[in-house]
């Protein structure tokens, strides 16, 4: 089921009658049966955004549609989603088997259409046990929060979240309270359960891996503004502006002034890399691992040199900015060394002004 959102904005007021915007004229379609990030830095939106589609937060302006279905206005249980929060919110007075089947029991529609209680039952016994066998802990269903590891208890809260078979489901940072080891896991889990359901799901994280490594599009934001809507490796190959470009990457994007001159990007009074635009100043973003070794390209003295698995972490100055290459371990590189680089064009970015990314240079 398709999401669309149509110039969504939330406005905060608060005690001294000042207006905060969490979301700012947000307009996107999710397409049905994918898993897309929300992904910012700390009060970019993205989790405001999230609590507006699940009914949490009244919108001050625009509109969410669920395929056709307008349910800008309806109140949480009547929106057809599963919803896992970051603390899991099991109950530990229950047992696995009874905190997925709780939703099923309290639910008005499920009573109506199984009025008879050994019928009821017996359907819960099902979902249960099919919920479980998707997100792999049949084995703890008698187990109650308490004994499960943070891993467990995150399955636990999405089994709950899908035992209803909702239409949308809706995470939020599911993985922040978890060990970098189980981060990798159950982010690998989520993605496998999202497959095997076809659920259409928002995911919610300010982790830029979690983001790239399981969802089909991002949505980057930025202070309530989408700034790039793109498959994961789309918004680090091509991002939309310079805020997008530093956000994703680690590490991070090297971003110096430059100035182009005669066709050429000039780099410590070097010609560095050739562009077709005309002479100026702008923003050029080269990723770490984009410089090359060479007998040709610009001067650099390398300050710093680090062992990082595979690869070589050097530091040096360009433009007056201090930057970083990744450069491969079988090369010849040493503190104090003077060398020269040439860049992958595919790594180097060039914005203008305004910090748009210039796309055909």
């Amino acid at each position: 089921m398709d999401i669309r959102i149509e110039g969504l904005t939330k406005t905060f007021s608060s005690k001294e009658n000042t207006e905060t915007i969490a979301v700012n004229n947000l307009t996107v379609t999710i397409p049905g049966g994918h898993l897309v990030g929300l992904l910012g830095p700390s009060g970019c939106g993205k989790s405001t955004t999230l609590f507006l589609l699940a009914g949490l937060h009244e919108p001050t302006s625009g509109r969410i549609y669920f395929g056709d279905e307008d349910v800008t206005d309806l109140p949480p249980e009547k929106r057809g989603i599963g919803l896992v929060f970051q603390n899991y919110a099991l109950y530990p007075h229950m047992t696995v088997y009874d905190n997925i089947a709780f939703p099923l029991r309290n639910s008005k529609s499920f009573r109506e259409a199984h009025k008879d209680s050994r019928e009821r039952k017996e359907a819960i016994d099902m979902i249960v046990q099919r919920t479980a066998k998707i997100v792999a802990i049949e084995e703890l269903l008698k187990r109650k929060p308490s004994q499960l590891s943070g891993g467990q208890q995150q399955r636990v809260a999405i089994a709950r979240a899908i035992a209803k078979q909702p239409k949308v489901l809706l995470l939020d940072e599911p993985l922040s309270n978890l060990d970098a080891r189980l981060r990798i896991q159950t982010r690998e889990e989520i993605r496998r359960i999202q497959q095997a359901t076809g659920i259409t799901t928002v995911f919610v994280t300010h982790d830029q891996e979690e983001a790239m490594s399981i969802t089909d599009e991002i949505i980057v934001m930025k202070d309530g503004i989408v700034q790039q809507v793109a498959h994961p490796q789309e918004t680090y190959i091509h991002p939309a502006n310079t805020f997008v470009a530093q956000f994703l990457g680690n590490p991070p994007i090297n971003m110096i002034d430059a100035s182009i001159r005669d066709g050429w990007v000039m780099i410590n009074s070097d010609r560095a890399i050739e562009a077709d635009l005309p002479d100026g100043q702008y923003k050029v973003g080269v990723r770490p691992e984009s410089f090359i070794l060479s007998d040709e390209g610009f001067s650099a003295l390398v300050s710093y040199k680090a062992t990082i698995g595979r690869d070589f972490q050097v530091r040096f100055d360009m433009n007056g900015h201090y930057s970083e290459a990744l450069i491969e371990s079988d090369q010849q590189i040493e503190e104090g060394d003077s060398v020269r680089f040439r860049l992958r064009k595919s790594g180097v970015h060039i914005f203008d002004n305004d910090g748009r990314r210039i796309e055909k240079w």
